[in-house]
């Protein structure tokens, strides 16, 4: 076999695999409900805490819960968890309290017990302190418009859901950033494919950090957040330990409904990700290695046809990028970012490949990894349940 034809058929390849990609995410994107199209609440209204972990959120933390304190639903309590932070967060939610449209409690944590990560610490800490039927578990920079949880409880009734997800609509501040952010939420809407979680005779499962709701009864039988309390990957996980014990779960997209800065600049987002993109692989350094030479090969070689190869090849790999485009634009419009996300695009793959390859080495180096100031050995971190197997 000749080197053009192997060329060839490389370009064929890859030009398949990306139309498959693209196929597959519009047309689950389609399937999935939007929330601002779900009915509010109207009849039963079961009680529910918003659960907010919060460790050094003095900036966001006003805003975000001004947001819950809007909400329309009227059956609501809000549990703030200031989870050993140093800087003013709880001087700023206390002041809010008196004032508070709905119950706001602040819990206060000092200490973190061993073999527990915070986040999850605090999130398992405050559930266990509530007596609601439902939990909203979300983030302390997070917006949702005033109906938002009117509209999801009322979802989970209508469609008898254990475990409801919402996605979030990110708010990027340049377009190398928007163009990380929709590379980052392909890869994830391609791995995990959140419009197939309903059905529960697939290995599908989905989880969101800004918006995880649940029924408490499914949350407790499930182990709630002890079961996966050394993973830093504790949206995705709840969706999993869900899934795994037959609850019914469900995701629907949340445009224009829940909003959030998730990183307010490149670096920050690269240092923001260090602390969990090693762990999508199980700290398997293998395993991550091989990912980031296919997500190479993926990245750079349609481009890098275009420039160095001629005939049918040429036009498979152009028309391979410009799949990649249109997905990018598909996803700039979506989400309301500049037409300048496009030129991120190119360059967006690389830096994620950079964030994977960095996360992996860091945390191999430093035998473990820091979050909040808090420092987790590799050893125990291995012992979580992995999230992909």
């Amino acid at each position: 076999m000749t080197f053009s034809i192997i060329l060839l058929l490389t370009a064929l390849l890859f030009f398949i695999i990306h139309l498959y990609v693209f196929i597959d995410i519009i047309a689950g994107l389609s399937r999935m409900g939007l929330l601002r199209e779900k009915k509010r609440s109207a009849g039963e209204q079961p009680k529910v805490t918003v659960i907010v972990p919060a460790c050094n959120e003095e900036k966001t933390i006003g805003p975000a819960l001004q947001s819950l304190l809007s909400q329309d639903y009227s059956n609501l309590e809000i549990a703030v968890v200031d989870d050993r932070s140093d800087d003013t967060t709880g001087e700023v939610v206390a002041t809010m309290q008196p004032h508070s449209r709905h119950p706001l409690r602040l819990l206060r944590i000092d200490h973190l017990p061993e073999d527990w990560l915070g986040k999850p610490h605090a999130l398992q800490k405050a559930a266990e302190q509530s007596e609601a039927d439902i939990f909203l578990f979300t983030d302390a920079d997070i917006m949702m418009e005033r109906s938002s949880i009117s509209r999801a409880v009322a979802a989970m009734i209508e469609d008898n859901i254990d475990h409801l997800s919402v996605t979030f609509q990110p708010l990027g501040n340049n377009f190398l950033l928007n163009a990380m952010i929709l590379d980052a939420a392909s890869g994830l809407l391609a791995l995990f494919k959140p419009w197939k979680v309903d059905n529960n005779k697939n290995r599908y499962f989905f989880g969101v950090g800004a918006f995880n709701m649940i029924r408490a009864g499914c949350y407790f039988e499930c182990g709630g957040h002890r079961t996966i309390k050394m993973h830093p990957i504790d949206d995705l996980m709840l969706g999993k330990i869900v899934k795994q014990n037959g609850f019914r779960q469900k995701c629907l997209l949340g445009y224009r409904m829940i909003t959030v800065h998730w990183y307010n600049s490149v670096p920050e987002m690269v240092d923001g990700l260090a602390k969990n993109s090693f762990s999508v692989f199980h700290y398997r350094p293998w395993l991550a290695a091989l990912s980031v030479c296919f997500m190479f090969l993926v990245a750079a070689l349609p481009f890098g046809g275009m420039v160095l190869v001629s005939g049918p090849a040429f036009w498979l790999f152009a028309g391979t990028f410009t799949l990649r485009l249109t997905g990018f634009a598909l996803g700039a419009i979506l989400c309301r970012m500049a037409p300048l996300t496009l030129i991120g695009a190119i360059f967006a793959p690389f830096i994620t490949l950079y964030i994977v390859a960095r996360a992996a080495v860091k945390t191999i180096r430093n035998k473990g990894i820091t979050w909040r100031g808090t420092f987790y050995p590799l050893n125990k971190l291995r012992k979580s349940a992995p999230l992909l197997f």
